[in-house]
């Protein structure tokens, strides 16, 4: 025998007095109002903590083709690549082409700096080769910033090195 719970599902059917004089047809036809009004209230929750747009693009001026090539280009689905954009344009940032190929070349940059570190704590006996590993280290680290700015944040990018042209 099935163990019947106190869920809210159980208290709709008892308040609609089906379970004791209804036959299996109007329980039926109850249960399928219960989950009816309980999948609306879940929806109407949904949108109001999650709002879902509906966004039509068009075939004939190739809008959609263009969207799922740039989704393709950066290995993301496309509603997700939408939002990353729409995001992005207005934090007026940058969606990453290839996330992974960016942080392998950051960590490489962060490897090569972290080992000129290390070279350079030995510079106390060679001065001149330590002033060298200065420079070394002070490059590399405006190439990891300069990196960043470009692959992370392209506007302040050009923005910052249009200051410094002029």
């Amino acid at each position: 025998m099935r163990r019947r719970m106190n869920s809210s599902f159980w208290e709709f059917l008892n308040e609609s007095g089906v379970l004791e004089k209804g036959n299996d047809e109007e329980i039926k036809e109850v249960k399928k109002a219960y989950r009816k009004k309980y999948f609306s209230e879940f929806k109407r929750k949904q949108r109001k903590n999650n709002p879902e747009f509906t966004i039509h693009f068009s075939k004939s001026n190739h809008e959609y083709e263009q969207i799922v090539r740039a989704a393709k280009k950066h290995n993301l689905s496309i509603p997700f690549f939408i939002k990353s954009a729409s995001l992005a344009y207005l934090n007026r940032s940058y969606v990453v082409p290839n996330r992974l190929m960016i942080a392998k070349l950051e960590q490489l940059l962060s490897n090569c700096l972290n080992e000129i570190k290390s070279i350079s704590i030995k510079r106390e006996n060679f001065w001149e080769r330590g002033q060298k590993l200065e420079r070394i280290e002070k490059i590399i680290s405006e190439l990891e910033e300069e990196m960043t700015k470009v692959f992370r944040d392209p506007s302040l990018y050009s923005h910052d090195h249009q200051n410094k042209i002029t």
